[in-house]
């Protein structure tokens, strides 16, 4: 049955147990009764509290993540966009070389 019901079940269960069981012991008187609803109110209260500050935990977890992400997005498409349309630069033609042999070509048989 353990595995059927969750942690957070046999926990509530067990804070809940104590409660039923002075109830049950004798009769309830309005002092005890208000006691008994004080106590659930309190610990209701800070279950609340303990969810709360896990979910906006979580929930700046994600948030700073995708920020972050759609930051990395907008640069990159930035940097992607300004580089796409230029092309490199054409160097400049270099000047003519004059041979090293000024003398006419002649065949090497003759």
């Amino acid at each position: 049955m353990l595995n059927i019901i969750g942690s957070k079940t046999w926990i509530a269960a067990a804070r809940i147990l104590p409660l039923f069981l002075l109830l049950s012991s004798s009769a309830c008187s309005g002092r005890r009764e208000r006691l008994v609803r004080e106590t659930v109110a309190a610990n209701v209260e800070e279950f609340r509290k303990k969810e709360q500050a896990k979910c906006r935990a979580t929930l700046l977890t994600e948030a700073g993540q995708t920020a972050d992400s759609l930051l990395l997005y907008e640069a990159l498409s930035e940097v992607n966009d300004s580089l796409a349309g230029r092309r490199p630069f054409r160097p400049a033609r270099p000047g003519q070389i004059a041979p090293i042999d000024s003398a006419a070509v002649r065949p090497i048989f003759e």
